[in-house]
């Protein structure tokens, strides 16, 4: 292998792709949980008042992950460090899907 064939990488550039990655899978995911409560909502619709709050519910995780993956984004592009990439931008991502998932459950139970 010559010179020019040899690349650069960066740890930080590589954290950030991480980052991007980890945040793609979790809108989808809260994605693919908000089409599956649209398809699997009018099996609900004989229990009253049962498909109102799981749709809101679901459409709220998703509201709150997507807000997290493009704040965890943000956070990783400005982190100047490996560990501050990890730590601001995974930790978003977390921290807003466990909201999320809260949030959720506590709009399901509510109607309970």
């Amino acid at each position: 292998m010559t010179e020019e064939d040899r690349t650069t990488v960066s740890r930080r550039g590589t954290a950030r792709a991480l980052v991007l990655l980890a945040s793609g899978l979790a809108v989808a995911a809260a994605a693919l949980t908000f089409f599956g409560a649209l398809i699997f909502g009018p099996a609900l619709l004989d229990r009253h008042g049962r498909t109102g709050p799981v749709l809101l519910g679901t459409a709220a995780f998703c509201v709150f992950v997507l807000v997290a993956a493009l704040l965890a984004n943000v956070l990783a592009v400005r982190a100047g460090t490996v560990s501050g990439v990890v730590a601001r931008g995974c930790g978003t991502l977390l921290g807003g899907t466990v909201i999320g998932l809260a949030v959720l459950l506590i709009l399901i139970s509510s109607s309970a």
